[in-house]
């Protein structure tokens, strides 16, 4: 599903335009955002979990120099389903086709 598809689903499930929709959704996904960036979590029931985790420092291998490089440590979003969400994927069968 592209971005314009979901903006046109959303759209046509709410009553409401589709520049409204879009609004709304690029506010939603901004304040998502930001609050990872700031590393607090966010829990969207029947969803899931978004959460920020720290990479350490890793130690890898450049076959292009020939010598180990450190991988400076970096911030990465996480996310984990929630049980409902679990459950729908879980039972995919063939009337879904």
């Amino acid at each position: 599903m592209t971005y314009r598809e979901l903006i046109d689903q959303l759209a046509d499930s709410s009553g409401k335009s589709k520049a409204q929709t879009k609004e709304l959704l690029e506010d939603a996904i901004s304040v998502l955002s930001s609050q990872l960036a700031r590393g607090n979590g966010v829990t969207i029931p029947d969803l899931g979990t978004f959460g920020c985790k720290v990479k350490e420092v890793q130690k890898v291998y450049s076959p292009h120099y020939k010598k180990y490089m450190l991988i400076p440590p970096k911030r990465v979003v996480e996310f984990s389903p929630s049980s409902v969400l679990k459950d729908e994927l879980k039972f995919v069968g063939k009337e879904d086709e």
